[in-house]
């Protein structure tokens, strides 16, 4: 059993904030496959070409989804779809649409790489600079906009403020079908593609942002500010909405998880998020997770990284896995990534991806376009940081992981795990041969004879069945000379 979820409850005890110890779920936080292995993903957005493009479909085409399985051993996708693109009139879903991203997802189910569909915007609509809402659904007041040069600056505008308020404003607003129209969306989408092997789940909504009380001193300071206006928007405002859909989509699926995300802005920075437990009616046990997003502001703006005076990794990690313990959610990170001309670009993804690989979190570099933040040039050529997305991970885990990563120094990979009697399968690892040579080394901590390794070359996974009899094992793989 994951430890961390008892030490957050262990911890709020002791500050005399906890449930009585009957109400502590003992559900495992791990995303699973139909084998009951818990699944690590690493992957990419695919992709913010589509923001732009009239039929709102990435660039990327099979054979390109097919160089991130085999060249990269990536086994997750998010990938974004649009509400304009959906319901284009109230009420009205777009078949040929929906056709269109069922020929991505079957692409995805061919080459073994799970979705998560992404309920994408940014600035709320099209009609301000961006995407999401369709022109329906702008409620603005006839408040002013004047389109802004740096995109993010738009949401300032009062225009786009104005429509972020009247569609958080459900209960107490004369707004409310705006949510049930997106609530029935989600429902169209849950209901068409719940089944499709390749589709593991749904994030509500990309990046939420909190119109009006968007708490400037706190997104700007770098200081948390819990007497500001996030915690109200979180807690009446953005939960209620994350519930509602969350119940709206177990209406016509209840397999499938739901992907949730803090709101925009400071917590992706490593600020904290506000957000109450939110629960799930599935009664064979919840499946949410927990998707945020991790970008560093100070970063962004000045171009360089430099670890010594920018917090944002540790920040982080620390916020969301509280937070993610409170939740009792797995926790994957939905979308990080930098411009590869930063100054210490390798340092930050080499931050990033170890402390992922510390906490077992998955992730999702944003994004998939060769030519922009992906460490791969206009014409497909690799950049350095690939060989540092590309590495040793347990893609599926034939039990409870307690802890993995590699070496900096040996560069041997080590898995850790507790076993389970309900899961059936090997445990399957990805094994880059840029990294570990062919002549590699694996070492099991079960007794000789007890457990056999089968290897597929073309997709570089590593099989292993261990001994039943063993409560824990260790996994390791040591490079070659």
């Amino acid at each position: 059993m994951d430890p961390r979820p008892l030490l957050s409850a262990l911890l709020l005890c002791l500050t005399g904030a906890c449930t009585p110890a009957e109400e502590v779920p003992e559900t495992h936080p791990w995303i699973t496959d139909a084998q009951g292995r818990a699944l690590i993903l690493h992957g990419a957005n695919v992709d913010g070409s589509a923001k732009g493009s009239p039929d709102r479909m990435p660039v990327q085409d099979r054979a390109t989804i097919e160089r991130m399985a085999q060249d990269w051993g990536w086994n997750h996708a998010r990938f974004l779809i649009f509400w304009d693109a959906l319901e284009p009139s109230p009420g009205e879903y777009d078949s040929a649409y929906l056709d269109r991203v069922q020929e991505r997802l079957d692409w995805f189910e061919q080459m073994g790489v799970y979705v998560v569909l992404d309920m994408h915007q940014d600035v709320y609509a099209a009609r301000f600079c961006c995407d999401g809402a369709p022109e329906w659904a702008i409620r603005d007041d006839d408040e002013p906009f004047e389109l802004q040069a740096m995109w993010f600056l738009n949401y300032f505008q009062p225009a786009v403020q104005r429509a972020f308020d009247n569609f958080w404003l459900y209960t107490d607003g004369d707004h409310a079908d705006l949510q049930d129209h997106y609530g029935d969306a989600w429902a169209t989408v849950a209901a068409r593609f719940g089944s499709h092997p390749a589709v593991l789940g749904y994030d509500l909504m990309n990046e939420p942002h909190p119109g009006s009380m968007l708490d400037s001193v706190e997104l700007l300071g770098g200081e948390a500010n819990p007497d500001g206006t996030h915690p109200e928007f979180d807690q009446t405002r953005l939960q209620p909405f994350y519930q509602r859909m969350i119940d709206r989509i177990r209406e016509v699926d209840n397999d499938s998880w739901v992907f949730f995300e803090p709101r925009y802005g400071a917590p992706g920075d490593g600020l904290p998020s506000y957000i109450g437990v939110l629960e799930d009616p599935r009664p064979e046990g919840a499946r949410l997770a927990y998707y945020p997003h991790l970008y560093s502001v100070r970063l962004e703006a000045s171009g360089v990284y430099n670890p010594d005076v920018d917090s944002t990794v540790p920040d982080w990690e620390r916020h969301r896995e509280t937070e993610a313990a409170e939740q009792n959610a797995p926790l994957l990170i939905g979308e990080w990534g930098l411009d590869q001309g930063t100054e210490g670009v390798e340092l930050f993804v080499a931050d990033v991806v170890t402390m992922a690989d510390r906490l077992m979190a998955g992730w999702a570099y944003w994004d998939y376009r060769f030519g922009g933040w992906m460490p791969v040039d206009a014409e497909g050529n690799e950049l350095p940081t690939m060989d540092l997305l590309v590495r040793a991970y347990p893609r599926a885990v034939a039990g409870t992981p307690t802890s993995f990563g590699t070496d900096p120094a040996t560069g041997v990979f080590t898995l850790e795990f507790d076993a389970r009697e309900d899961v059936t399968g090997p445990t399957e690892i990805h094994v880059p041969g840029r990294h570990f040579g062919a002549d590699w080394e694996v070492v099991v901590s079960d007794p000789d004879g007890a457990w056999s390794s089968s290897w597929d070359a073309d997709a570089e996974v590593l099989s292993v069945t261990v001994d039943p009899e063993q409560s824990s094992h260790r996994i390791e793989v040591r490079p070659g000379d």
